[in-house]
């Protein structure tokens, strides 16, 4: 049976759909994989850091620029590696903080690309990568860069970075500026004293309040665990003729002091400052410390410095440091904080307490990971 002109019109009209429908998921498809194949080709072209443990053992100097901030003054930084030692060489020659810097060399090995941020280098200041604007950090073994690196902003998309040798601002993953922005001061080894404890035969405080002399005794050399040791302890006033024994003396005061200096880091350096300048000209307090061998450690203290930390100086050394109140105030002390509490006035000679009310609530300890920050241990700095 013929088909009617209307029915033809229909089965036209289904075949034009069937064939432009092919038509559509073919084009479809051939976008997708388009798509894919740019992709695959943006990221094939993406820059290899890809740093090998070989290559960051060889790294000897580091120059690190760092842009000017509120206060309008930038930062350079070289560090040198002497040996096996690395060395502050410029804008001063200081020994380095050795596991900062290892911890710098060592994330070279972490840093990938991830992302091609933008192609031009128009956008350079845009995303913060600029000259004079990033932070620049360029790698050497001997005369040859390793890397060459500008960091700028950092977002969700990862860290804005530009690399030596290609244009574009290129997203980073594994930096961390802690390892990389850190102050001058940082990037010195602030050691200032370093010794055991149980090495200390004798410490003597000199200061406005007299001369405090402290000696254990019942000791054999290298016998930390002589039950008979013991400290004992005198004064002499600037008055006296002659030192005497400390009334209601505390041994454990004097082994607080001990630690406060044990390992005793510096909070910072005196640039452009006299002794004069920092009092210590004519220091307000010295302490000493007498070690089993002979040796002597030996601090003097001058005058207030950042906030309540004090300026100070190492016997025999020409750096002026500062240093965290709770070890200064051990060397400015007067009697009363090597002293047990007078009885007569109940409680009064001791070291305040936390007010009432003020401590932890019951069960509620520090929670994990919530420790002492680093550096805050007894190195000289923490309460």
């Amino acid at each position: 049976m013929a088909l009617s002109t209307e029915n033809k019109l229909m089965v036209a009209v289904g075949v034009l759909a069937v064939l432009g429908g092919a038509v559509w998921f073919q084009n479809k498809k051939q976008k997708e994989e388009a798509q894919t194949y740019t992709a695959e080709g943006r990221k094939a072209e993406l820059p290899k850091l890809e740093i090998s443990e070989d290559q960051t053992k060889a790294i000897d100097k580091i120059v690190l620029s760092k842009p000017p901030g509120d206060a309008g003054k930038g930062v350079d930084v070289t560090l040198t590696k002497k040996g096996e030692t690395w060395e502050v060489t410029a804008p001063l020659t200081a020994a380095a903080n050795q596991t900062n810097v290892t911890s710098l060399v060592g994330n070279l090995k972490t840093l990938k690309v991830t992302e091609e941020i933008d192609p031009s280098a128009s956008a350079y200041d845009k995303f913060g990568v600029g000259d004079g604007k990033a932070l620049h950090a360029t790698f050497y073994k001997g005369a040859d860069k390793v890397t060459e690196l500008w960091f700028g902003d950092s977002g969700s998309r990862g860290q804005m970075t530009r690399i030596a040798g290609r244009d574009g601002v290129y997203s980073v993953k594994g930096y961390s500026s802690f390892l990389y922005d850190r102050e001058l001061k940082d990037w010195r080894d602030r050691t200032v004293f370093k010794f055991e404890e149980d090495k200390v035969k004798a410490v003597e405080i000199s200061n406005e309040n007299g001369t405090f002399s402290f000696a254990m005794s019942g000791k054999a050399e290298g016998d930390a665990g002589a039950k008979d040791a013991k400290w004992s302890g005198k004064i002499k006033g600037a008055k006296d003729p002659a030192a005497k024994a400390l009334d209601r003396f505390d041994e454990a005061k004097v082994k607080d002091a001990i630690r406060a200096y044990k390992g005793l880091n510096a909070d910072n350096f005196a640039e452009g400052k006299t002794d004069a300048d920092t009092g210590l000209d004519k220091p307000a307090a010295t302490i000493t410390f007498t070690l089993e061998d002979g040796a002597k450690k030996v601090l003097h203290i001058g005058k207030t410095a950042e906030g309540s930390s004090r300026w100070a100086k190492v016997e025999g050394s020409s750096e002026t440091i500062s240093v965290g109140s709770w070890a200064a105030d051990w060397a400015l002390a007067k009697a009363e904080k090597f002293q047990k509490p007078d009885p007569k006035k109940g409680d009064a000679g001791a070291e305040p307490a936390m007010p009432p009310g003020m401590g932890m609530p019951p069960g509620m300890g520090m929670p994990p990971g919530m420790g002492m920050p680093p550096g805050m241990g007894d190195d000289g700095h923490g309460h």
